[in-house]
């Protein structure tokens, strides 16, 4: 049986994943922590989500245009 916590960590996941095909579809990169990541990379990317909870925030150009996506680990939560 899942408990809460693993049902949070496998939503997050899931919305991660969503975020980085989103992203990847459009040719935005999408780094968890500092390293860019990719679909082809979720199993490492699970392990490194494994204890921790994510912010997300975005990188723009002088334009206004999305060019990154950062998602980096918060603490205290």
């Amino acid at each position: 049986m899942e408990t809460k916590s693993d049902e949070v960590k496998n939503k997050m996941f899931a919305w991660l994943l969503s975020e980085i095909s989103a992203a990847q579809a459009t040719g935005v990169p999408v780094a968890v922590d500092g390293k860019i990541y990719s679909l082809c990379e979720a199993d490492e990317l699970r392990e490194v989500m494994e204890n921790h909870y994510y912010m997300k925030s975005y990188t723009g150009d002088e334009s206004g245009r999305i060019v990154r996506i950062d998602f980096d680990h918060i603490s205290g939560v």
